[in-house]
């Protein structure tokens, strides 16, 4: 059974539309818990995860102009070695949503302005806003996530760490597409003698 205090954080970050006074900002700020996480969860490790946020909400009739930061701490894979990677973020970010029925519709092969990039679109009468604060988390982690620059990564045959021991595996892969194609250069010049 969840924990009560994190049930009543999560009912609070759903809101709906229509509830948000118009042009004036509410301030909202707390803590997400990986179980509200659900595309982090597959990411990061269970333990020592953190993540607080703040930020402030503004509706401008149907639209919904949200400015925060978030800032965290969690650990993640090393896409080399599989090790464990410290990953620690603090971004800001700004949100601008606008019913998905008011997006202009572009005549094929038009270009889009800037302002019109600018603005994404919400197709439910409530927002949740756990889930856009954690697609700003998601953003922010690197696409190439490693322990260091240097990582050596595991060995192709065995699965050792490169980091931490050696392997006593031959240097030289035959498992490799072009394997076959090793050698003939030396039977092509026999071939020509």
């Amino acid at each position: 059974m969840p924990h009560p205090e994190i049930e009543q954080n999560v009912q609070e970050l759903i809101i709906p539309v229509e509830d948000l006074p118009e042009q004036e900002s509410q301030n909202f700020e707390g803590k997400l818990g990986l179980s509200q996480c659900p595309r982090l969860l597959e990411l990061a490790e269970d333990s020592e995860f953190e993540l607080e946020y703040q930020f402030s909400l503004k509706r401008d009739s149907r639209k919904v102009l949200i400015d925060g930061e978030f800032k965290g701490q969690f650990k993640l894979n090393c896409d080399r070695c599989l090790g464990t990677v410290a990953y620690q973020p603090e971004e800001s970010f700004s949100i601008r949503l606008q019913p998905s029925e008011d997006r202009p519709r572009p005549a094929e092969e038009t270009l889009l302005t800037l302002e019109e990039l600018e603005w994404d679109v919400y197709d439910q009468s409530s927002l949740n806003l756990a889930e856009l604060i954690e697609e700003q988390v998601l953003i922010s982690i690197p696409e190439k996530k490693l322990c260091s620059t240097s990582c050596k990564g595991l060995c192709q045959r065995c699965g050792v760490n490169l980091n931490t021991q050696s392997c006593l595996c031959n240097e030289e892969i035959e498992d490799h597409p072009f394997a076959v194609l090793k050698g003939i250069g030396s039977e092509f010049e026999n071939f020509q003698k």
